[in-house]
């Protein structure tokens, strides 16, 4: 029998979802919503897009309260050639984030500005996965083609999986006016990570012959075959003083019915034997030859009754912790007083979550203790750090009515170990991710102030981080909405965002549940989001 021992993927949702880097959301208030760019801010967003803007507000206290409801719809499509539904079966998952808040505190002295922000920086939604992912479903869909000779024809399970991340960002800064034209700021981010994932792997079958069993039940049942396979030279043993040198058929009935016999050339022919040796192997070389294929054998059970038992039914409920801090510093050129440049840099935050497991999937056995060996071993480390990113903005009014803004990231990928191991060295990145934005603002009356933006991201990722449990596309995103003055002290914002991702695809090999047979396939990827904000800024 060839190695069968099946190893299923997690489904690992981390880092940024929605508008930013790999791991970094940049969508943190309703005007950004509706601009797109917020880069060189000088409202009470530029807490967290560009702190050293803070000492163009008025005088006094300013607090920001804005909320996010955002969803996304992913898409995986496989062509692996044994999946049920191929060439071209669709895994669906949604992501749901109904409460995405985003809250800012200054208080302009003139001189000194001091801020504080609370907002999720990275993650903030949960991806819901009803039927699994491929990585989970090939590996049981290979069962078929490999125990095709045992009769089976078919497969079906029942899988589930939600995956959640959030970054929280608490942070604090103070900004200090040098002159009319430069403010300088500082700033520290205490980030506190959670990742979350729920699921199940449950009522895996197999069609043998027409009828459904569990494939536990089939595995069993193979073990047991193999080992009766293993007791036939003891079973046989009694026999070798007088019938040693004859064939099974010229033993004599009463010493060896014909059943047994019928099983013994079954059994032969189960390990390999050609059909036609069998008839003129005698009882010596019959014990000779399982006696040989024994340790073989003995393996193969050994596969078998794992396989058994990952094959039964399986939960997963983990929580995965950790925190780190991000040094921020900042810069704001007042250029003229129609033209105003931000510039941030946010140092590499630092991040290793720890696995608390309640319950886990066990994917395999160790070969020498026989201990299981599990997806999310309970106290594991992962290194999950934020990159670097230099932003910069650009606003310029060249009318009191119009603002014309821009703004550009840059992300510093490639010095983050994005492969989550400190004891691996996967190469992910080819070049650091980067986004550049464009936004315009009208002032309809006193009041009423209209605007649109557009945002387009470009990825670095290479095909060894791209998969179905995480990928990174190039987006383009077009943002509207209004802000409305209901008085001195109060200003709403409300906006709209939809985001389009370019398709990607990856071809790879796939190991046939480590058969040692490789089949080539290619999965495309495909996401859609859609944003709605309101913000509400007061002024005291």
């Amino acid at each position: 029998m060839r190695k069968i021992l099946t190893l299923v993927s997690a489904l690992v949702i981390t880092g940024s979802v929605f508008a930013g880097g790999l791991v970094t959301n940049t969508n943190q208030s309703a005007l950004y919503i509706r601009l797109q760019s917020r880069n060189a801010s000088t409202e009470v967003d530029a807490v967290y897009y560009n702190p050293a803007g803070l000492t163009k507000l008025a005088p006094g206290f300013h607090f920001g309260i804005n909320n996010q409801t955002i969803g996304q719809n992913r898409s995986i499509m496989s062509d692996y050639q044994y999946l049920n539904g191929a060439p071209t079966r669709e895994f669906l998952g949604t992501v749901s984030a109904p409460l995405f808040p985003s809250v800012y505190a200054v208080f302009n002295a003139k001189k000194f500005a001091f801020s504080l922000a609370f907002n999720p920086v990275g993650g903030g939604g949960g991806a819901k996965y009803e039927a699994g992912l491929p990585s989970i479903e090939m590996p049981i869909s290979d069962l078929v083609p490999l125990l095709e000779s045992h009769g089976a024809q078919g497969y079906r399970l029942d899988a589930f999986f939600e995956g959640s991340s959030v970054f929280f960002g608490y942070q604090a800064g103070v900004t200090y006016k040098i002159n009319d034209m430069i403010s300088v700021a500082a700033a520290a981010r205490y980030v506190t990570a959670k990742n979350t994932y729920q699921g199940h792997l449950n009522d895996v079958q197999l069609n043998m012959g027409g009828t459904w069993l569990p494939a536990s039940t089939v595995f069993t049942s193979i073990a047991t075959q193999l080992t009766s396979i293993v007791g036939i030279p003891t079973s046989i043993a009694p026999l070798m003083t007088n019938f040693g040198d004859l064939t099974l058929a010229q033993v004599p009935e009463q010493y060896l019915p014909q059943a047994n016999k019928d099983a013994i050339a079954a059994a032969l022919g189960a390990i390999g034997v050609p059909a036609g040796t069998i008839p003129v192997l005698t009882l010596n070389q019959i014990s000779g030859t399982i006696t040989t294929a024994t340790p073989t054998l003995n393996g193969q059970i050994a596969q078998a009754t794992a396989t058994a038992a990952v094959m039964g039914n399986q939960s997963a409920d983990v929580v995965q912790t950790g925190s780190g801090i991000t040094p921020i510093i900042s810069v704001n050129l007042s250029l003229t007083d129609k033209l105003n440049v931000g510039i941030k840099y946010e140092f590499k935050t630092r991040l290793e979550v720890t696995n608390a497991t309640a319950e886990d999937f066990t994917t395999g056995f160790d070969p020498e203790t026989g201990d299981p060996i599990t997806m999310f071993p309970d106290g594991a480390k992962y290194i999950n750090d934020m990159p670097a990113m230099l932003a910069i903005g650009v606003e310029f009014r060249p009318v009191d009515k119009l603002l014309l803004t821009g703004s550009m990231n840059y992300y510093f990928d490639k010095a983050v170990d994005y492969d989550g191991s400190a004891d691996k060295n996967i190469n992910m990145i080819d070049k650091n991710f980067s986004e550049f934005a464009l936004g315009v603002e009208y002032a309809l009356t006193k009041s009423l102030r209209a605007s649109a933006g557009w945002l387009g991201t470009f990825t670095g990722v290479n095909a060894d981080y791209q998969s179905d449990q995480r990928y990174s596309l190039n987006t383009n995103s077009f943002g509207a909405g209004f802000g409305y003055r209901i008085t001195p002290m109060i200003d709403v914002n409300l906006g709209g965002m939809y985001t389009m991702y370019k398709e990607g695809t990856k071809t790879f090999n796939h190991n046939m549940t480590g058969s040692g047979t490789i089949k080539q396939l290619t999965e495309t990827y495909n996401k859609d989001t859609w944003v709605v904000a309101v913000g509400v800024d007061l002024h005291f």
